[in-house]
């Protein structure tokens, strides 16, 4: 059995590992992230300490703060307007630096290379990888899991994320878990419909690869299919 006897109230730790006494004396690097977001947020709320409000930012994650809005996150115990606010305003931040240290997308196998896990999943994934208009990397989403052999989403679904991440460029990414990875009528069916969707939006469709098993795939765009 383990006991986490960790205090909860920052007026509880000792001095030397307060927070900010940590980040002055070790450097941001050896602080934990509820560390980091308890400098960030700088105090609790009534009955809840920053500390407890900074695990449940952790607990929920970057890629699911990102989704959801500040009005969500204002209702978490202790959180409130400000608070959210102040959460939103520094993953934009991190998202805009990692915008500027991101990878240009040159070729289909750029894409293969940065969603590999998926081609070892049992059922089919759709992806949508988001790029602006220098063709950087913006967000990579999953926005459908399928059957074995097939994968929808309707169009708001798809584009949700091109828009929401005011992309120019977008490519669709799914893998066929059953070896082959050429595109079925479906397939090509499917892509022409976002395709129409997203010219009455101006952005642009650039590619839509599939992913095999082994790594293998196949590209739209070098087939001249878009």
């Amino acid at each position: 059995m383990v006991y986490n006897h960790r205090p909860k109230k920052i007026r509880d730790l000792p001095k030397e590992v307060l927070p900010r006494e940590k980040l002055q004396n070790l450097g941001a690097e050896n602080l934990t992230e509820e560390e980091l977001w308890a400098i960030i947020l700088g105090k609790g709320s009534k009955g809840v300490s920053v500390l407890e409000i900074s695990e449940k930012i952790t607990q929920i994650g970057f890629n699911r703060l990102k989704q959801i809005s500040w009005e969500e996150l204002a209702k978490i115990p202790g959180v409130g307007r400000a608070k959210a606010l102040t959460i939103k305003a520094v993953l934009e931040l991190c998202n805009r630096q990692n915008i500027k240290n991101s990878k240009t997308i040159k070729h289909p196998m750029d894409v293969v290379e940065m969603i590999k896990p998926l081609i070892k999943l049992k059922k089919e994934h759709l992806f949508v990888v988001s790029l602006n208009i220098s063709q950087k990397l913006i967000s990579i989403d999953l926005v459908a899991v399928g059957s074995l052999n097939t994968v929808y989403a309707p169009n708001r679904e798809v584009l949700h994320p091109v828009i929401k991440n005011s992309a120019y460029f977008f490519i669709l990414v799914h893998n066929h878990p059953d070896g082959q990875p050429f595109p079925s009528p479906e397939d090509i069916q499917f892509t022409q419909k976002i395709k129409k969707a997203a010219d009455l939006l101006d952005v642009v469709l650039l590619d839509h690869i599939i992913i095999d098993d082994s790594g293998n795939y196949y590209s739209f765009k070098e087939n001249g299919l878009l």
